[in-house]
């Protein structure tokens, strides 16, 4: 499904060959500022006094950061706490590192900085936590966090330990922070199963037959799938799911429930913040039982 070649993984799941200086140049140039103003923001909720529990339990951080207590052990996914380069928060994060206590994995899908935050990743480091990431993406944690422990992953690769699985598996999408490390490290999403569940993590993904591919292979409890940053569609859909492609993931995953992310907390695109909650709304009241909507900082039991 792909392959590293001249330093650099390229093939069918690479979308950054789609959106090239034209593009960007078109989007630029049809704005619609106004529109971009319009929804209503997410407002967090305070449950740290939940946080102490011993329960498994999944706590949604905002964006696509996730906090999971799995058979004892607590992973934390593509943290970000604050700001990130070019773009300022509409919300505040819910819970500061120190509140989310000891972390045992950190896991991050992909090198883009609205997943890989160096702040937030150099404060988690401190709890000295065991970090599962895409191949070579650990060189550049090295450089934010020199002491950090990493384990690299291939897709569909898995690493287990302590009654606690991780697998990555394809997304289709890519990754960069600056002029010339474009797709230099392997992007993806995760499967987490313990002996009673499995959970799905997307990360940063567009449409594609990878989600068939991925339910075929594991049995889904829940799949946490990117909701938000879809508009202008003609770049946006070769990186993201809009609200109704990420229903349609879900069925595709063969999944038990749903729980939408990756929505709400950057302005990434120009769909108004609160339009895609108001979206997978009207997909949840269609489809009762299939969509758990949780709001920043809500601890939801497994």
């Amino acid at each position: 499904m792909k392959r590293f070649h001249n330093g650099k993984f390229t093939g069918k799941y690479d979308t950054s060959v789609h959106v090239g200086f034209p593009q960007i140049l078109r989007w630029k140039l049809s704005r619609r500022p106004g529109r971009r103003e319009a929804g209503r923001p997410l407002r967090t909720v305070d449950m740290s006094d939940r946080l102490g529990i011993g329960d498994d339990f999944l706590c949604w951080l905002s964006h696509a950061s996730f906090l999971l207590q799995l058979n004892g052990k607590r992973l934390l996914l593509d943290p970000v706490f604050g700001d990130i380069p070019f773009y300022r928060r509409l919300n505040p994060a819910p819970y500061t590192p120190e509140q989310l206590g000891k972390i045992d994995y950190l896991l991050l899908s992909h090198t883009h900085y609205d997943h890989v935050d160096a702040p937030s990743v150099s404060k988690v480091a401190e709890s000295d936590p065991l970090a599962v990431v895409p191949l070579h993406m650990s060189r550049l944690l090295k450089k934010i966090a020199p002491g950090l422990r990493c384990v690299e992953l291939d897709w569909y690769e898995t690493f287990g330990e302590e009654g606690v699985k991780i697998t990555l598996v394809p997304a289709r999408h890519w990754g960069r922070r600056g002029l010339f490390d474009k797709n230099r490290a392997l992007w993806g999403g995760y499967i987490l199963q313990t002996a009673g569940k499995t959970i799905y993590f997307a990360g940063d993904t567009a449409a594609g037959d990878h989600f068939e591919q991925i339910g075929r292979r594991f049995d889904i409890d829940l799949a946490l799938l990117p909701i938000g940053a879809y508009e202008p569609a003609f770049i946006m859909k070769h990186n993201h799911l809009n609200p109704e492609e990420a229903f349609a993931a879900f069925r595709q995953l063969g999944a038990k429930k749903m729980l939408p992310m990756h929505y709400g907390t950057f302005r990434l695109s120009d769909e108004p913040p609160g339009e895609p909650l108001e979206r997978i709304e009207k997909i949840a009241d269609a489809h009762p039982g299939t969509v758990e909507i949780v709001r920043p900082g809500e601890i939801i039991l497994l």
